[in-house]
């Protein structure tokens, strides 16, 4: 049975031409397929229009747990396909659209007048889904849980390093702050996946070099991967390269932008929606790093 990819990941597909490579699956739900292999952590999504870093989307739309398909199982990706040992399975890349993922092309990006008032329509979509994503609460005033409390003793450190330059210092609080919440990709991780991309951005916005930022973020996350999961740690990687998913994308280029408030509002909404709880925790990320590395920001 052959199933055709309708789009992937141009950073993955380009990877995936140079050469031949093994995996196996690591991870199996109803939705998605998560493989190790030797380029990585990738993704397979049905069911889903919203494209991740480092995954494809195919049309599938028999839930992948009543197929043949099993964790454990060795993969093979070569010649644009994708097999599966000891099953008829097979994904096709040849048809699939490679789309861009990366912050590092978004050449257009300003930094807006209102950009405190666009903050704010983020952080009025973080307020909306707050009651089951504790780290929330560092963005909204809410109170804080034990957690919550943590994170936010360790993010002045991160805040001044990354502010400061120092790379030394960034990658210790940015390992630091790894790990705490629940889950394969525990909320911390998530919360700093949106500081990369809200840092980035506004660097982008503000003319910054785009090779400087990337080196900071790119050690950043290798220095963090290392203390979580193993998942999570390949999601760091990925955020550290300037890669983001399709809605966060699509949700930095309307806050550096002229975009009507009702863009932002939209695009954050997608976010929060699109990959569950990490979502919010997501836009706080995006939330902090704009407030605390842009000075006039600070007045939020």
């Amino acid at each position: 049975m052959i199933e055709y990819a309708r789009k992937i990941c141009k950073r993955l597909h380009a990877y995936v031409r140079m050469r031949p490579c093994r995996g196996i699956i690591r991870m199996l739900s109803p939705s998605s397929l998560r493989i190790e292999s030797e380029i990585g952590y990738l993704s397979v999504l049905s069911n889903t229009s919203c494209l991740q870093p480092f995954s494809l989307i195919i049309n599938e739309t028999k839930p992948f747990h009543e197929s043949e398909l099993e964790e454990g199982q060795l993969v093979h990706i070569e010649d644009e396909r994708i097999t599966f040992e000891e099953s008829d399975f097979v994904i096709d890349l040849s048809q699939s659209t490679d789309i861009e993922l990366s912050i590092d092309v978004m050449k257009t990006l300003f930094l807006p007048m209102d950009l405190n008032l666009r903050i704010r329509h983020l952080i009025r979509v973080v307020e909306s889904g707050s009651g089951t994503n504790p780290l929330a609460a560092l963005v909204t005033g809410e109170r804080l849980d034990s957690t919550a409390e943590t994170v936010s003793q360790l993010l002045p450190r991160l805040h001044r390093a990354v502010y400061d330059q120092d790379v030394e210092e960034c990658c210790a609080a940015g390992a630091a702050l790894t790990g705490y919440g629940n889950g394969i990709t525990p909320d911390s991780d998530d919360l700093l996946e949106g500081y990369f991309a809200g840092y980035a951005a506004l660097s982008m916005a503000l003319g910054r070099s785009r090779e400087r930022v990337r080196g900071l973020t790119r050690e950043i996350a290798t220095a963090a991967a290392t203390h979580t999961t193993d998942v999570s740690g390949a999601l760091l990687l990925q955020a550290g390269e300037g890669l983001v998913s399709e809605d966060t994308f699509r949700l930095l280029q309307s806050i550096f932008s002229d975009a009507p408030y009702r863009t932002v509002t939209a695009d954050a909404s997608r976010v929060s929606r699109s990959i569950g709880p990490s979502g919010i925790n997501l836009l706080s990320g995006i939330v902090l790093a704009i407030r605390n590395q842009y000075v006039p920001a600070m007045t939020l």
